[in-house]
């Protein structure tokens, strides 16, 4: 094993020390790559050993691919969890594709995917595992700064044709680390958090919400601190779509708030996290969506095990008014 010689960039070093976190790591992800690290810093199979808490064999094992194929070897990738994991999924799909052709009818500016990976439906491990790549990369970069990436970024077109020759091109932000996105970051005017919920608001008997789970909230304050970009949650109903600056949104759920509108975080009955739900008076309407389609999907597990979900398609934000969605992308909403 003395024969072995590792060596890594700056970049992949960062990337294994946030895969050897806690920090959305699965567990045997995080062994391996614990076990990588303390071998780099030793070259000591024994603590490599210790550190990690695998067999020496699987260690070995482990360096061996890492040496070979990188990272990504490390990766443990399970099947998703359910047709529950994956109609979610392709909801906050569907959701963030509304948001992004709503806000592309901007003269001004485009809304470019920057967050989360969020891509076509899965339907096999090969496709899945192309996601946790991506998220891993997108954990990575932003566990330096202990920031979550808001899911799209408005990008001014002038800039885009100056770049790609035409306001139609798309940067691949969410495959660029932080270095290569400043240029995009400083110019943009604003950037989206989409959130969604499958309710009908103008039949929903209940009061709805925008809703931010208690551990994203942190890490987009971060993120907004550091990069001084206004934020904005745009929340995707099946028949309406609404838009709250962050800004409102952490006065609302802060102590300076009036009692009457303070907001505190609740354990959602769904997720078993806590959630701060800010009411839909607190926004505004973008605007209405005639009823999407649904189709079936199949997703095929490598133990053979097939999952049969609903997902939906189509529709579109039809605007309520062009004067907010020109406000919403150029970050003038208050």
């Amino acid at each position: 094993m003395t024969s072995l010689k590792l060596r890594v960039t700056a970049e992949e070093e960062k990337i294994l020390k946030t895969m050897a976190s806690d920090v959305g790591s699965h567990e045997n992800t995080r062994k391996r790559a614990l076990a990588v690290l303390t071998y780099l810093q030793s070259n000591d199979i024994n603590a490599a050993t210790k550190a990690s808490g695998l067999a020496k064999g699987t260690v070995l094992k482990f360096l061996t691919a890492f040496s070979e194929n990188g990272w990504q070897a490390l990766l443990s990738v399970s099947a998703p969890r359910g047709g529950d994991f994956l109609a979610r999924y392709d909801q906050g799909f569907w959701a963030e594709r509304l948001v992004r052709a709503y806000l592309d009818r901007s003269p001004s500016q485009r809304a470019i995917p920057y967050g989360t990976s969020r891509s076509e439906p899965f339907t096999d491990m090969q496709t899945f595992r192309t996601y946790a790549i991506n998220e891993a990369l997108l954990q990575a970069w932003s566990a330096g700064q202990l920031w979550k990436r808001p899911d799209l970024l408005l990008i001014p077109r002038l800039l885009l044709r100056e770049q790609g020759g035409t306001d139609t091109w798309t940067p691949d932000l969410l495959h660029w680390d932080n270095i290569r996105c400043a240029e995009y970051v400083s110019a943009s005017p604003a950037a989206i958090e989409v959130e969604t919920s499958l309710w009908q608001v103008k039949q929903a008997t209940v009061p709805l919400s925008f809703t931010v789970k208690e551990e994203d909230l942190a890490p987009l304050q971060n993120w907004v601190a550091a990069n001084g970009v206004p934020l904005y949650i745009v929340q995707v109903f099946y028949d309406q779509t609404y838009a709250i600056s962050f800004k409102t949104f952490e006065y609302l759920i802060s102590p300076e708030a009036p009692i009457g509108r303070r907001i505190k975080a609740v354990e959602d009955r769904f997720t078993k996290k806590l959630t701060y739900s800010v009411p839909l008076t607190e926004g505004i309407l973008l605007g209405d969506l005639p009823d999407p389609e649904v189709e079936g999907r199949v997703f095929k597990a490598p133990n053979g095990r097939v999952t049969v979900y609903g997902r939906l398609t189509g529709s579109q934000i039809e605007p309520a008014d062009l004067d907010v969605l020109e406000q919403l992308a150029t970050g003038k909403i208050a």
